[in-house]
């Protein structure tokens, strides 16, 4: 195909003579994950989350896909190449579209206190005794259900800005429903314990970390202004927070999550059997 603009690690995408874009999966992705990331996304469009539409699933030579809007802008990442004092005003639209997000609900989406502990039977987790797990389980189960969209992937590469300023929240694949305290949990790890540029020097480290600080600080204070919530809150559900993460398996986390898993379990699980 000459009209392909784009590749990721498990799909490219080709304009279309209307305008819209196809996004094609490579073969060996799992067409689960592909209908899932469809359903997630007209669910998310529907509901207001964002304005990028999904119209239908598709099939060609082999692979599956579907057809959704264009959307001409760069990831929040790229926006300092372009506009090096985005930087300063970053993190303030990652909380307002993060803000859009957790107003809205949508019971048709995967309960997360169920995929999390679906997650907790996979290998990332054997690093954990079966006693921990089964208390683990437990407690995840054990938290009120919730209609809250929260989408588990967000972060700024994938929050794209166009010409106007206007933001768009893309790649649905793992939004889920459930409190909106677990992917602010998320989002205070993110910006303090997640690996950033393996390959980096110490010198670019050092500077990305500086920038993740300062980016962070302008989200926390602006989401918390717009959907104030209570330390004690994101405590409560930090743990699905931390399993969803670990079942990236990311190397660099690894001994970090257990620790904070394993303090949680002996303050909220020492009643578990």
């Amino acid at each position: 195909m000459e009209n392909r603009f784009a590749r990721g690690r498990s799909s490219e995408a080709f304009r279309l003579e209307d305008g819209r874009v196809l996004k094609l999966f490579f073969s060996d992705y799992p067409r689960s994950d592909a209908e899932r990331e469809f359903r997630n996304t007209r669910i998310a469009s529907a509901c207001g989350c964002t304005e990028m539409k999904v119209y239908e699933m598709v099939e060609k030579d082999g692979r599956v896909g579907f057809i959704m809007d264009y959307v001409e802008g760069v990831s929040q990442n790229d926006m300092p190449k372009q506009h090096p004092l985005y930087i300063f005003k970053g993190g303030k639209d990652l909380a307002r579209c993060h803000a859009i997000v957790h107003s809205k609900k949508a019971h048709e989406l995967d309960d997360i206190r169920k995929v999390a502990c679906d997650m907790i039977d996979g290998k990332p987790f054997e690093i954990f005794t079966p006693e921990e797990r089964a208390k683990m389980k437990e407690y995840v189960m054990s938290l009120p259900e919730d209609d809250t969209i929260i989408h588990l992937d967000f972060h700024t590469g994938n929050v794209l800005v166009d010409k106007e300023g206007k933001c768009f929240v893309i790649d649905w694949m793992t939004a889920a429903r459930g409190h909106r305290a677990i992917e602010y949990a998320m989002m205070e790890f993110l910006f303090r314990d997640a690996e950033l540029f393996p390959e980096a020097s110490k010198a670019q480290l050092a500077f990305f970390k500086a920038v993740r600080k300062m980016i962070g600080k302008q989200y926390f204070a602006l989401y918390q202004k717009l959907m104030p919530l209570a330390e004690e809150e994101v405590d409560k559900y930090r743990m699905v927070a931390l399993i969803v993460r670990r079942n990236w398996n990311i190397e660099f986390e690894k001994e970090t999550i257990a620790n904070q898993i394993r303090n949680l379990i002996k303050k909220y699980c020492h009643e578990a059997k």
